[in-house]
């Protein structure tokens, strides 16, 4: 019998795929609904002004062209004017890309920046596909710990204790999946000092910056000076705009990066969409304030909700300060 690939046994199958079909089989055994609290899925419906806008883009005469790669000139400006307005960050073309959702970012980085047996760092708690892509390339997946007695917050001194000769890339994601907890820009200065210092590739997984409460702003990593110099960053368009369906995001950051991404998703992809490319820029060109206020107000009504029936429960958690996930303590007893 032909065998398939012995690559497979590095890692598992992602476990919101595992979850899915074992769901699956719980329904049809039971002709029961489950109530699905796995991934992070924005419900709230987009903007019909920006869906309005899709139609007519899907119906431009080229929509049906190969999209080429990298961002067309519209995507490109549109991301460009958003990290000015936003960040009063400049970011340059080849300094950018469009990732097919973020994950898509998160999924391939590894190959374009790591090699075989080199570490990289992830946070615990923390986004299960940063471990899944590592293992993948032949990397060893580090865990750094976000401590309860810390708020869940950045601890550099965790970061440090792991960092080895072999350290090639760490991960760092605030608003945080799944704690909701956030990084100041102070905080995150001295992340990108210690790894300009120590010659490591900074990810900064950035795709709830739009997704915060209480009046809390995220930064950008590349607000820091020189943070260019060993960062990228990388959005979404999935938690910024509820439009997750549409696999749509970006990567921006160290030209180099950009660029050894973009000779890995050449082989891997056609680009994103034409369609979806302009969706993109005019999306960020022409933001919808009303819409995201009712949006980030629908989360902080359900946010509430659920604090409460999950401290009936005994159930300890500290308040998000972003992002769409409570995390909680189940009591000893």
């Amino acid at each position: 019998m032909i065998s398939v690939s012995k690559r497979l046994q590095r890692f598992p199958e992602y476990i919101f795929s595992s979850l899915q079909k074992e769901v699956r089989k719980v329904e049809e055994a039971t002709g029961r609904k489950v109530v699905n609290l796995s991934m992070g899925t924005p419900d709230f419906p987009p903007s019909k002004n920006y869906i309005q806008k899709l139609k007519e883009y899907i119906d431009s005469p080229d929509s049906h062209f190969y999209p080429g790669f990298g961002g067309n000139t519209n995507f490109s400006q549109g991301l460009i004017q958003w990290y000015k307005q936003r960040f009063s960050v400049e970011v340059k073309s080849n300094e950018l890309f469009p990732l097919l959702g973020a994950k898509d970012g998160v999924s391939h980085i590894a190959m374009a920046l790591a090699d075989e047996g080199d570490e990289i760092l992830i946070p615990d708690p923390g986004y299960p596909a940063y471990a899944g892509s590592a293992l993948m390339m032949g990397c060893k997946a580090v865990p750094y710990n976000l401590l309860e007695k810390d708020n869940f917050t950045l601890s550099l001194s965790e970061i440090k204790k792991n960092i080895t000769s072999k350290t090639r890339m760490i991960w760092v994601n605030f608003p945080s999946n799944p704690t909701g907890q956030v990084a100041s820009l102070s905080e995150l200065e001295q992340l990108v000092a210690l790894c300009k210092q120590k010659n490591i590739w900074l990810l900064y997984d950035n795709a709830y910056a739009e997704i915060t409460y209480d009046g809390f702003v995220s930064p950008s990593i590349l607000e820091i000076p020189g943070a260019k110099d060993i960062s990228v960053e990388i959005g979404s368009f999935s938690k910024m705009y509820s439009f997750a369906g549409y696999r749509m995001g970006w990567i921006v950051g160290n030209t180099e990066a950009i660029a050894a991404l973009a000779k890995v998703k050449s082989q891997l992809d056609s680009g994103m969409s034409r369609p979806l490319q302009e969706l993109a820029a005019y999306s960020l060109i022409h933001p919808d304030t009303s819409w995201h206020t009712k949006m980030i107000k629908s989360y902080m009504q359900r946010k509430k909700k659920v604090m409460k029936f999950f401290s009936s429960l005994d159930l300890v958690m500290n308040e998000p300060k972003g992002g769409l996930y409570l995390w909680a303590k189940i009591p000893n007893e």
